[in-house]
C-alpha cells in the first residue's frame, strides 16, 4: 500500500517533516512543485500526472489551496487516484493586498472551489480553520484537524551574547524578533505604529526581522526615525534558529493566520511571544507562553511589548511555559502521527 505525498516545495519544518515520513514503516512517495504555475499550466499538470501514475498511490495528500494545490488536485484526479485529501493552510479569500485583482478573485472563488470540489477529504491545521465558512457546504468532507509541528532544538550552549556578537546585533539590549514575510498582512504597518508609541515613552530595545518581501521597501520605510529602537531587516535566513536562539522574546503581529510554523517553532526555542488574536494564534497562545493582543490595534501591542520591556519575571514565566507548550501539543513526531493516523482511517474506511 503506497500514499502519495504532494506539496509545493518549500524548508524548514516541511523538510523535517518528509525526513520523519521517510523514516517511517509506511511507503511514501513525494512530489515537488518547485516552479512557479503562471496562471493554468497544462505541463505542470501532465507532470503531475505522470509522476503520480509512477507512485500508483491509494491515497494522496495535497498541502494548501491556491493555485499550486488545484494543480495538484486535478492532477490527482486525471490519474484517478482514489482518495484526494487536501490539507487547507490558508486561503486566497484572506488577502487584503490582492495585486491583480482579477487573477486574486480566479485563484480564491473558481480554483480554491473547484479544488475542494475535485478532494475526496478535507483537513485543516487548526480547529478555528475548520470552521471557516467558505468550508460550510464541503463540511462533510472533513476528517479532522492535524495541527502543525516543530522540533525542540536541543539545549543551546552558545550564549546569548555570543550569539548576537556573532551574528552583528547588540549585546547589550533586549533583543526581540519577527519572523515571515514582510508584508501587510502579516501586520508590519501595525508593528512600526506600536513602536513609534513604544519610542515616544524613551523606551529602547532592538528588534531583527528575519524574512523576505517588500521589493520596494515601502514597508520598512514605516520604521524609520526611531530614536531609542534599533530594527535590523536582515532578510531571508536558512538559518532562522541562530537568530531566535539570540532573541528574548517573539513578536507576531499578523493580521489573520491559521497555525503559523514560525510561531510555533519560536515558541519551541524558550521564546515567550506577542501575538494578535487570531486564528490558530489563539488556540496556540491559549495553552501557556505569551500574550494575545487584538488584531490591528498598535496601542494594545505597544503595551504589551513595554510589559515585556519592564517584567522579567513575567518574561521568564512565559519562557518556560512557551517550550513546555510546544512539548505538548506541536512537536513534529505528534503531527506525523497524526497525518498517518488520518490516512489509515481515509483508507480504511476506503476498502
Amino acid at each position: 500500500m503506497q500514499h502519495c505525498f504532494g506539496r509545493k516545495d518549500s524548508g524548514g519544518p516541511v523538510v523535517a517533516f518528509e525526513r520523519l515520513l521517510a523514516e517511517s514503516k509506511q511507503s511514501y512517495g513525494q512530489i515537488r512543485q518547485t516552479e512557479p504555475a503562471n496562471g493554468i499550466s497544462i505541463a505542470l499538470i501532465r507532470r503531475f500526472v505522470a509522476e503520480i501514475k509512477s507512485f500508483q498511490p491509494d491515497l494522496i495528500h495535497v498541502r494548501g489551496l491556491g493555485n499550486e494545490g488545484f494543480h495538484a488536485v486535478l492532477a490527482a484526479r486525471l490519474a484517478r487516484v482514489p482518495n484526494i485529501l487536501v490539507s487547507i493552510h490558508g486561503t486566497h479569500r484572506d488577502l487584503s493586498q490582492q495585486g491583480n485583482i482579477l487573477r486574486h478573485w480566479i485563484v480564491a472563488y473558481v480554483l480554491e472551489t473547484l479544488t475542494l470540489i475535485m478532494a475526496s477529504h478535507l483537513a485543516t491545521v487548526c480547529h478555528f480553520a475548520a470552521n471557516r465558512n467558505f468550508l460550510k457546504r464541503f463540511r462533510h468532507k472533513l476528517v479532522g484537524v492535524v495541527p502543525n509541528g516543530v522540533e525542540v532544538p536541543d539545549s543551546i550552549t552558545v550564549s546569548k551574547s555570543n550569539l548576537r556578537s556573532q551574528l552583528g546585533l547588540n549585546e547589550g539590549r533586549l533583543l526581540a524578533i519577527c519572523v515571515s514575510r514582510i508584508t501587510v498582512e502579516k501586520g508590519y504597518l501595525v508593528l512600526a505604529e506600536a513602536l513609534a508609541l513604544i519610542d515616544s515613552e524613551l523606551s529602547s530595545f532592538d528588534l531583527v526581522v528575519v524574512g523576505g518581501g517588500d521589493a520596494d521597501d515601502c514597508i520598512k520605510e514605516k520604521f524609520k526615525g526611531l530614536n531609542h529602537i534599533t530594527v535590523d531587516f536582515v532578510g531571508h535566513q536558512k538559518d532562522v534558529g541562530q537568530y531566535l536562539a539570540a532573541s528574548d522574546f517573539f513578536i507576531f503581529p499578523s493580521l489573520h493566520e491559521n497555525l503559523s510554523n514560525a510561531l510555533i517553532e519560536a515558541m519551541a526555542y524558550g521564546l515567550p511571544v506577542i501575538a494578535t488574536d487570531v486564528g490558530g494564534n489563539t488556540e496556540v497562545v491559549n495553552q501557556g507562553g505569551g500574550v494575545l493582543v487584538p488584531v490591528a490595534n498598535a496601542r494594545r501591542l505597544a503595551d504589551e511589548i513595554l510589559e515585556f520591556l519592564r517584567n522579567s519575571d513575567l518574561v521568564k514565566k512565559y519562557s518556560k511555559e512557551a517550550q513546555d507548550n510546544i512539548r505538548h501539543n506541536y512537536v513534529l513526531q505528534k503531527t506525523v502521527a497524526g497525518w498517518e493516523c488520518m490516512y489509515s482511517k481515509i483508507l480504511d474506511e476506503a476498502t
